[in-house]
């Protein structure tokens, strides 16, 4: 089965050691009176190198080691995701950036205009991701009082002007949340491809959402049966829109070493960490931040509080929830050596995953040691993204 493999450029600080330490790069630390020790963690404006460089490193890493590409995170708290792939794309060669933004941040129009110069800037590198907020609380924060239910209606409209534009010189469109009156893309913007379309979220509305409009659709990790049951739902639904080759993607995090024993000392060390600083499940600060469905595994962090035994926290064979416990996202990481991890990779494969978003921590490292030790193993069977319109022509062709 055809396979390709993003990594995840961290956006919001470096996490080698829990979110907010000073030792982390990046000036991130949220910890009073105490001078960050991080690379680039005392960032002053004017000065030489800024964590935008630290940035870079990683991206041409990725693109050196064989990634096809890097997912931006979009947090309030973080660098802005389509500036920061603005940035890398002329520093790297054939790198695509997956930037993840909401509806509500771009009028239609301005993200065609926008994604056609970026396209026509970088050879066609840019991947969308559409979000549509995780937190009731933190769109309100940032003056989004649209409900759930209500933010899912409208992202499928924006997109069906954004593909009305893109598609048409003069495009007609009356909706609950956009109209347009014989606007469009054109000459020479309309050369550009419409980026490659993601999405995510597990609710009903992000399901129909995704199944309507996405080329990929993106889950976090779960246990191996629960992730099938989730890719035969969703095609389901995509298929009443005569979209059955809609294709899956999964992030999930990375300790990977040359043995077993070394990758469990490293995912050890992170809850000696959290021991330490008292976070022992500091997922609990997240409740009522998130509207996201609650995992399988998620409702049992309850009975394990407190723990610090790494032995505890795998769902799965090499499938370790710690970093959800201790509340770093996503959540879930393949802990092993490398011949395991490219084993749960092609087991997770074999289910219907496509696209793999691998990263772990620092993710400069990682993206050497998964460069070298993972990513080669599946050459053979490495597929560059395609749409669905992309495919369907394949096919017929």
């Amino acid at each position: 089965m055809a396979i390709e493999f993003f990594t995840r450029l961290p956006l919001h600080g470096e996490t080698e050691y829990l979110p907010g330490d000073p030792r982390n790069r990046g000036d991130w630390s949220n910890i009073p009176d105490v001078e960050n020790t991080g690379a680039v963690s005392n960032y002053d404006v004017g000065d030489d190198f800024t964590y935008i460089d630290y940035l870079s490193q990683i991206a041409r890493a990725a693109e050196i080691n064989g990634f096809a590409g890097a997912l931006m995170v979009n947090a309030p708290t973080g660098e802005e995701p389509w500036t920061v792939c603005s940035l890398l794309a002329r520093e790297t060669k054939k790198l695509n950036f997956v930037t993840a933004f909401q509806p509500y941040h771009f009028s239609p129009y301005n993200a065609v205009q926008s994604a056609a110069t970026y396209q026509r800037a970088t050879g066609n590198r840019l991947v969308w991701n559409i979000i549509n907020g995780g937190s009731e609380i933190i769109q309100r924060q940032v003056g989004d009082h649209t409900p759930h239910d209500d933010r899912y209606e409208r992202a499928t409209e924006f997109l069906d002007v954004v593909k009305g534009f893109w598609n048409n010189a003069s495009f007609h469109y009356q909706g609950k949340y956009y109209s347009a009156e014989g606007g469009g893309l054109k000459y020479p913007l309309n050369k550009a491809q419409l980026p490659i379309i993601c999405t995510a979220g597990s609710s009903e509305a992000a399901r129909e959402f995704g199944a309507k409009h996405a080329d990929y659709y993106l889950m976090r990790a779960e246990k191996p049966d629960e992730i099938k049951a989730l890719i035969a739902d969703v095609r389901k639904r995509a298929e009443k829109y005569g979209r059955g080759h809609i294709k899956f993607g999964l992030s999930i995090d990375t300790i990977a070493r040359y043995t077993e024993q070394e990758a469990l000392a490293e995912a050890q060390r992170f809850l000696d960490d959290a021991a330490e600083k008292k976070r022992l499940h500091a997922a609990a600060a997240h409740t009522g931040l998130r509207s996201a469905r609650t995992l399988s595994f998620e409702k049992e962090y309850v009975e394990k509080e407190g723990s610090q035994n790494v032995n505890d926290f795998f769902i799965y064979p090499n499938v370790w929830s710690g970093f959800g416990y201790i509340g770093i996202p996503p959540g879930v990481a393949l802990v092993g050596s490398y011949q395991q991890v490219i084993e749960r990779i092609q087991e997770y494969n074999s289910l219907g995953i496509d696209l793999f978003f691998l990263a772990g921590y620092p993710h400069l490292e990682e993206a050497y040691r998964l460069g070298e030790h993972v990513l080669p193993y599946f050459k053979q069977q490495r597929q560059k993204l395609q749409s669905i319109t992309e495919t369907v022509k394949a096919l017929i062709a």
